[in-house]
Protein backbone atom coordinates (compact mmCIF):
# COMPACT_ATOMS: atom_id res chain seq x y z
CA UNK A 1 0.00 0.00 0.00
CA UNK A 2 1.19 3.53 -0.86
CA UNK A 3 1.54 6.24 1.60
CA UNK A 4 -1.52 8.33 0.01
CA UNK A 5 -3.11 5.06 -0.27
CA UNK A 6 -2.22 4.45 3.67
CA UNK A 7 -3.23 7.99 4.50
CA UNK A 8 -6.66 7.91 3.05
CA UNK A 9 -7.44 4.50 4.47
CA UNK A 10 -7.06 5.92 8.13
CA UNK A 11 -8.46 9.40 7.31
CA UNK A 12 -11.35 7.22 6.22
CA UNK A 13 -11.90 5.09 9.71
CA UNK A 14 -11.33 7.83 11.84
CA UNK A 15 -14.00 9.90 9.70
CA UNK A 16 -16.32 6.51 10.31
CA UNK A 17 -15.33 6.20 13.80
CA UNK A 18 -16.73 9.63 14.69
CA UNK A 19 -20.21 9.57 16.60
CA UNK A 20 -23.24 10.81 14.71
CA UNK A 21 -25.29 14.25 14.35
CA UNK A 22 -28.46 14.72 16.62
CA UNK A 23 -31.25 16.74 16.42
CA UNK A 24 -32.57 15.20 13.21
CA UNK A 25 -36.18 13.26 13.65
CA UNK A 26 -36.75 10.71 10.86
CA UNK A 27 -39.81 10.48 9.14
CA UNK A 28 -42.20 7.35 9.97
CA UNK A 29 -42.33 4.96 7.17
CA UNK A 30 -42.87 1.17 7.16
CA UNK A 31 -39.73 -0.71 7.06
CA UNK A 32 -39.49 -2.56 3.49
CA UNK A 33 -38.90 -7.09 3.93
CA UNK A 34 -35.29 -7.68 3.29
CA UNK A 35 -33.38 -9.12 1.14
CA UNK A 36 -31.67 -13.13 1.55
CA UNK A 37 -28.37 -11.98 -0.63
CA UNK A 38 -26.40 -14.71 -2.13
CA UNK A 39 -23.02 -13.79 -3.04
CA UNK A 40 -20.96 -15.10 -6.27
CA UNK A 41 -17.45 -14.61 -7.03
CA UNK A 42 -16.75 -12.88 -10.51
CA UNK A 43 -14.01 -14.64 -12.74
CA UNK A 44 -10.64 -12.68 -12.37
CA UNK A 45 -7.51 -12.75 -14.21
CA UNK A 46 -4.90 -15.89 -13.43
CA UNK A 47 -2.57 -15.32 -10.71
CA UNK A 48 -3.82 -12.29 -9.30
CA UNK A 49 -3.72 -11.59 -5.25
CA UNK A 50 -6.80 -9.70 -4.45
CA UNK A 51 -9.24 -7.42 -6.18
CA UNK A 52 -12.72 -5.40 -5.29
CA UNK A 53 -15.82 -4.58 -7.99
CA UNK A 54 -15.74 -0.47 -7.41
CA UNK A 55 -18.86 -0.14 -10.03
CA UNK A 56 -21.53 -1.76 -11.80
CA UNK A 57 -23.24 -0.12 -14.93
CA UNK A 58 -26.12 -2.63 -14.58
CA UNK A 59 -27.46 -5.85 -16.46
CA UNK A 60 -24.67 -7.90 -15.43
CA UNK A 61 -22.10 -4.98 -15.83
CA UNK A 62 -18.94 -4.26 -13.50
CA UNK A 63 -15.59 -2.74 -13.38
CA UNK A 64 -12.94 -2.83 -10.52
CA UNK A 65 -9.12 -3.06 -9.79
CA UNK A 66 -7.10 -6.65 -9.40
CA UNK A 67 -3.70 -6.56 -8.02
CA UNK A 68 -0.67 -8.78 -9.30
CA UNK A 69 1.92 -10.59 -7.00
CA UNK A 70 4.60 -9.54 -8.91
CA UNK A 71 3.62 -5.65 -9.07
CA UNK A 72 1.53 -4.48 -6.25
CA UNK A 73 1.92 -0.71 -7.56
CA UNK A 74 0.74 -0.99 -10.68
CA UNK A 75 -3.02 -2.40 -10.46
CA UNK A 76 -4.57 -3.49 -13.32
CA UNK A 77 -8.40 -2.27 -14.26
CA UNK A 78 -11.34 -5.60 -15.28
CA UNK A 79 -14.58 -4.73 -17.15
CA UNK A 80 -16.80 -7.69 -16.90
CA UNK A 81 -19.88 -7.27 -18.90
CA UNK A 82 -22.53 -9.97 -20.43
CA UNK A 83 -20.83 -12.78 -18.63
CA UNK A 84 -17.21 -11.64 -20.05
CA UNK A 85 -14.31 -10.47 -18.40
CA UNK A 86 -11.62 -7.91 -20.05
CA UNK A 87 -8.24 -6.88 -18.38
CA UNK A 88 -7.77 -3.61 -18.99
CA UNK A 89 -4.45 -3.24 -18.00
CA UNK A 90 -2.96 -0.47 -15.61
CA UNK A 91 -3.23 2.99 -16.12
CA UNK A 92 -1.23 4.11 -18.70
CA UNK A 93 1.39 6.49 -18.26
CA UNK A 94 1.13 5.86 -14.13
CA UNK A 95 3.93 4.94 -12.34
CA UNK A 96 1.77 3.77 -9.35
CA UNK A 97 -1.92 3.28 -8.34
CA UNK A 98 -5.12 3.11 -10.15
CA UNK A 99 -8.35 3.97 -8.67
CA UNK A 100 -11.13 2.60 -10.78
CA UNK A 101 -14.65 5.20 -10.47
CA UNK A 102 -17.40 4.84 -12.45
CA UNK A 103 -18.67 1.91 -15.38
CA UNK A 104 -21.86 2.83 -17.71
CA UNK A 105 -23.73 0.25 -19.12
CA UNK A 106 -22.36 0.42 -22.35
CA UNK A 107 -19.01 -0.86 -20.41
CA UNK A 108 -16.42 1.92 -20.55
CA UNK A 109 -14.67 2.42 -17.43
CA UNK A 110 -12.83 5.62 -15.78
CA UNK A 111 -10.81 6.03 -13.22
CA UNK A 112 -7.22 7.87 -12.48
CA UNK A 113 -3.61 6.63 -12.20
CA UNK A 114 -0.87 8.52 -10.45
CA UNK A 115 2.32 9.70 -11.76
CA UNK A 116 5.44 10.80 -9.97
CA UNK A 117 6.17 14.13 -10.47
CA UNK A 118 9.59 15.15 -8.47
CA UNK A 119 10.90 13.88 -4.67
CA UNK A 120 10.66 16.20 -1.91
CA UNK A 121 12.91 15.35 1.08
CA UNK A 122 13.72 11.75 0.04
CA UNK A 123 9.92 11.40 -0.73
CA UNK A 124 8.39 11.11 -4.05
CA UNK A 125 5.60 13.51 -5.17
CA UNK A 126 2.78 12.95 -7.51
CA UNK A 127 -0.25 13.87 -9.40
CA UNK A 128 -3.04 11.95 -10.33
CA UNK A 129 -4.55 12.34 -13.90
CA UNK A 130 -7.90 10.82 -15.29
CA UNK A 131 -8.10 7.96 -17.93
CA UNK A 132 -11.07 6.21 -19.49
CA UNK A 133 -11.48 2.82 -21.48
CA UNK A 134 -10.99 2.05 -25.09
CA UNK A 135 -10.52 -0.91 -27.21
CA UNK A 136 -9.74 -3.33 -24.42
CA UNK A 137 -7.57 -0.70 -23.11
CA UNK A 138 -7.03 2.50 -20.43
CA UNK A 139 -6.13 5.79 -22.07
CA UNK A 140 -5.35 9.30 -21.20
CA UNK A 141 -8.15 11.80 -20.97
CA UNK A 142 -6.95 15.94 -21.51
CA UNK A 143 -6.87 17.84 -18.44
CA UNK A 144 -6.97 21.78 -18.83
CA UNK A 145 -3.72 23.79 -19.15
CA UNK A 146 -2.37 24.22 -15.72
CA UNK A 147 -4.60 21.74 -13.98
CA UNK A 148 -3.25 18.90 -11.94
CA UNK A 149 -4.36 15.83 -9.24
CA UNK A 150 -7.12 15.65 -12.01
CA UNK A 151 -9.73 12.81 -11.17
CA UNK A 152 -12.70 11.57 -12.49
CA UNK A 153 -15.73 10.57 -10.67
CA UNK A 154 -18.93 9.45 -13.07
CA UNK A 155 -19.34 8.63 -16.36
CA UNK A 156 -23.22 8.76 -17.48
CA UNK A 157 -24.94 7.00 -19.73
CA UNK A 158 -24.59 9.27 -23.11
CA UNK A 159 -20.33 8.82 -21.53
CA UNK A 160 -20.14 12.27 -20.49
CA UNK A 161 -17.54 12.02 -17.54
CA UNK A 162 -17.22 14.26 -14.37
CA UNK A 163 -14.13 14.39 -12.02
CA UNK A 164 -12.11 18.07 -10.47
CA UNK A 165 -8.97 18.68 -10.05
CA UNK A 166 -6.78 21.76 -8.71
CA UNK A 167 -6.49 24.27 -11.69
CA UNK A 168 -5.71 28.23 -10.84
CA UNK A 169 -6.30 28.46 -7.54
CA UNK A 170 -3.78 25.43 -6.17
CA UNK A 171 -5.83 25.28 -2.90
CA UNK A 172 -9.16 24.29 -4.50
CA UNK A 173 -10.78 21.65 -6.28
CA UNK A 174 -12.60 22.93 -9.22
CA UNK A 175 -15.18 20.31 -11.72
CA UNK A 176 -14.02 19.31 -15.00
CA UNK A 177 -16.37 17.43 -18.08
CA UNK A 178 -15.20 15.46 -20.66
CA UNK A 179 -18.41 15.57 -22.66
CA UNK A 180 -19.47 13.00 -25.17
CA UNK A 181 -20.10 14.36 -28.29
CA UNK A 182 -17.04 16.32 -28.12
CA UNK A 183 -14.31 13.67 -28.28
CA UNK A 184 -10.58 15.16 -26.95
CA UNK A 185 -11.73 18.31 -25.28
CA UNK A 186 -12.53 19.10 -20.74
CA UNK A 187 -14.63 22.02 -19.58
CA UNK A 188 -14.52 23.59 -16.65
CA UNK A 189 -18.28 23.63 -15.47
CA UNK A 190 -19.35 27.45 -14.96
CA UNK A 191 -21.12 28.44 -11.59
CA UNK A 192 -20.20 26.35 -8.97
CA UNK A 193 -18.75 27.66 -5.46
CA UNK A 194 -14.57 27.05 -5.08
CA UNK A 195 -13.54 23.84 -3.74
CA UNK A 196 -16.71 21.42 -5.51
CA UNK A 197 -16.18 17.89 -6.01
CA UNK A 198 -18.50 16.00 -7.78
CA UNK A 199 -20.36 12.85 -5.73
CA UNK A 200 -22.49 11.91 -8.52
CA UNK A 201 -24.66 12.84 -11.74
CA UNK A 202 -28.35 12.16 -12.09
CA UNK A 203 -30.00 10.95 -15.31
CA UNK A 204 -31.69 14.44 -15.88
CA UNK A 205 -28.01 15.97 -15.73
CA UNK A 206 -28.16 17.46 -12.08
CA UNK A 207 -24.90 17.27 -10.76
CA UNK A 208 -24.76 16.67 -6.69
CA UNK A 209 -21.26 18.65 -5.53
CA UNK A 210 -20.12 18.84 -2.27
CA UNK A 211 -17.99 22.19 -1.29
CA UNK A 212 -15.37 22.93 1.01
CA UNK A 213 -14.24 26.53 1.53
CA UNK A 214 -11.09 26.06 3.37
CA UNK A 215 -10.64 29.61 5.48
CA UNK A 216 -14.36 28.88 6.48
CA UNK A 217 -13.92 25.25 7.67
CA UNK A 218 -17.69 24.84 5.85
CA UNK A 219 -18.39 21.64 3.93
CA UNK A 220 -21.57 22.60 1.91
CA UNK A 221 -24.33 20.25 -0.27
CA UNK A 222 -25.21 21.35 -4.07
CA UNK A 223 -27.00 20.53 -7.05
CA UNK A 224 -25.80 22.38 -10.24
CA UNK A 225 -27.74 22.21 -13.71
CA UNK A 226 -27.43 24.36 -16.78
CA UNK A 227 -24.75 26.48 -15.22
CA UNK A 228 -26.48 26.99 -11.51
CA UNK A 229 -25.58 25.58 -8.10
CA UNK A 230 -28.28 25.66 -5.59
CA UNK A 231 -27.96 24.88 -1.98
CA UNK A 232 -29.03 21.71 0.08
CA UNK A 233 -30.49 22.58 3.16
CA UNK A 234 -27.82 21.62 6.02
CA UNK A 235 -29.71 19.61 8.37
CA UNK A 236 -31.05 20.79 11.93
CA UNK A 237 -28.52 20.53 14.41
CA UNK A 238 -25.50 20.38 12.32
CA UNK A 239 -22.81 22.92 11.04
CA UNK A 240 -22.03 21.43 7.59
CA UNK A 241 -23.14 18.47 5.10
CA UNK A 242 -21.34 16.35 2.35
CA UNK A 243 -23.71 14.56 -0.34
CA UNK A 244 -22.26 11.07 -1.45
CA UNK A 245 -24.76 9.99 -4.43
CA UNK A 246 -27.75 11.20 -6.26
CA UNK A 247 -30.33 9.33 -8.35
CA UNK A 248 -34.09 10.00 -9.53
CA UNK A 249 -34.24 12.94 -7.79
CA UNK A 250 -32.82 11.55 -4.57
CA UNK A 251 -29.71 12.80 -2.52
CA UNK A 252 -27.49 10.88 0.30
CA UNK A 253 -24.90 12.24 2.12
CA UNK A 254 -23.84 12.91 5.94
CA UNK A 255 -24.61 15.49 8.22
CA UNK A 256 -21.60 16.93 10.22
CA UNK A 257 -21.00 18.50 13.46
CA UNK A 258 -18.80 21.28 14.42
CA UNK A 259 -16.17 18.35 14.86
CA UNK A 260 -16.96 17.09 11.93
CA UNK A 261 -19.34 13.72 13.34
CA UNK A 262 -21.16 11.88 10.74
CA UNK A 263 -24.79 11.27 10.77
CA UNK A 264 -26.26 9.69 7.22
CA UNK A 265 -28.90 11.69 5.81
CA UNK A 266 -30.93 11.59 2.43
CA UNK A 267 -32.70 15.09 1.25
CA UNK A 268 -36.29 13.98 -0.71
CA UNK A 269 -37.20 15.31 -4.38
CA UNK A 270 -38.21 18.35 -2.82
CA UNK A 271 -34.87 18.89 -0.89
CA UNK A 272 -36.88 18.09 2.31
CA UNK A 273 -33.58 16.52 4.56
CA UNK A 274 -34.40 13.74 6.45
CA UNK A 275 -32.19 11.15 8.75
CA UNK A 276 -31.76 7.92 8.20
CA UNK A 277 -32.71 5.81 11.42
CA UNK A 278 -29.52 4.68 13.31
CA UNK A 279 -27.38 5.68 10.06
CA UNK A 280 -23.86 7.05 10.80
CA UNK A 281 -22.44 7.59 6.53
CA UNK A 282 -24.06 6.58 3.38
CA UNK A 283 -21.92 5.24 0.25
CA UNK A 284 -24.89 5.39 -2.70
CA UNK A 285 -28.11 5.19 -3.29
CA UNK A 286 -30.16 3.61 -6.17
CA UNK A 287 -33.02 4.77 -8.96
CA UNK A 288 -35.29 2.48 -6.38
CA UNK A 289 -34.33 4.36 -3.48
CA UNK A 290 -32.16 1.97 -1.94
CA UNK A 291 -29.52 3.54 -0.59
CA UNK A 292 -25.81 1.83 0.96
CA UNK A 293 -24.01 3.10 4.21
CA UNK A 294 -23.24 2.23 7.60
CA UNK A 295 -25.30 2.06 10.79
CA UNK A 296 -24.14 4.01 14.52
CA UNK A 297 -22.34 0.81 14.89
CA UNK A 298 -20.29 0.91 11.84
CA UNK A 299 -22.41 -1.95 10.20
CA UNK A 300 -22.84 -2.29 6.68
CA UNK A 301 -26.30 -1.32 6.27
CA UNK A 302 -29.39 -0.59 3.87
CA UNK A 303 -32.51 1.62 3.98
CA UNK A 304 -35.20 2.00 1.64
CA UNK A 305 -35.32 5.87 1.70
CA UNK A 306 -36.10 7.13 5.27
CA UNK A 307 -37.05 3.40 6.68
CA UNK A 308 -34.47 0.99 7.59
CA UNK A 309 -33.60 -2.04 4.99
CA UNK A 310 -31.97 -4.23 7.71
CA UNK A 311 -27.67 -5.24 7.01
CA UNK A 312 -26.29 -5.33 4.00
CA UNK A 313 -24.37 -8.67 3.68
CA UNK A 314 -21.52 -9.60 6.43
CA UNK A 315 -19.62 -12.39 4.77
CA UNK A 316 -17.33 -9.35 2.62
CA UNK A 317 -17.12 -5.83 1.74
CA UNK A 318 -19.85 -3.91 -0.16
CA UNK A 319 -18.53 -0.94 -2.10
CA UNK A 320 -21.62 0.57 -3.96
CA UNK A 321 -25.10 -0.89 -5.34
CA UNK A 322 -26.58 -1.09 -8.86
CA UNK A 323 -30.24 -0.04 -10.28
CA UNK A 324 -31.17 -3.38 -10.01
CA UNK A 325 -30.38 -3.75 -5.99
CA UNK A 326 -26.88 -5.85 -6.73
CA UNK A 327 -24.38 -4.98 -3.96
CA UNK A 328 -20.83 -5.48 -5.04
CA UNK A 329 -17.42 -5.39 -3.42
CA UNK A 330 -15.10 -7.63 -2.56
CA UNK A 331 -15.34 -11.35 -0.49
CA UNK A 332 -12.59 -13.71 0.46
CA UNK A 333 -12.75 -17.45 -1.37
CA UNK A 334 -14.33 -20.50 -0.12
CA UNK A 335 -11.77 -21.70 3.45
CA UNK A 336 -10.37 -18.29 3.91
CA UNK A 337 -10.77 -14.97 5.64
CA UNK A 338 -8.15 -13.18 3.26
CA UNK A 339 -7.58 -11.49 0.50
CA UNK A 340 -10.70 -11.11 -1.37
CA UNK A 341 -11.69 -11.09 -4.84
CA UNK A 342 -14.31 -9.46 -7.19
CA UNK A 343 -17.89 -10.23 -5.75
CA UNK A 344 -20.95 -9.55 -6.04
CA UNK A 345 -24.10 -10.07 -4.18
CA UNK A 346 -27.78 -10.30 -5.39
CA UNK A 347 -30.93 -10.49 -3.84
CA UNK A 348 -32.29 -13.92 -3.82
Amino acid sequence: MNPKRRNAVLLASTFVAASAVTGIAPSAQAAPQACTYQAAHLPVPAGIKSGVVKATGGAEVYAGEVEFPEDDSLEHAVLWSGGRMTDLGPAAGADFDLSVSDVNSKGTVVGHGAKITGVVEGFPTWSWFPVRSRDGKLEQLPVPAGSHDVQTRVITENGDIYGEGYGSNPNYTEVYKWPADQAGTVVKLPGLPRGSRVEGVDADGTVAITAEEAPAGTWRPYLWKDGTAKPLAIPAGAANASVTGISNGVVVGDALDADFNPSAVMWNKDGKVTALPNGQRTTAVNSKGLILGTNKRLVASLWQLSASAGAAPSDGVVTTLGDDGTLVGSKARPGATFPRFPAVWRCG
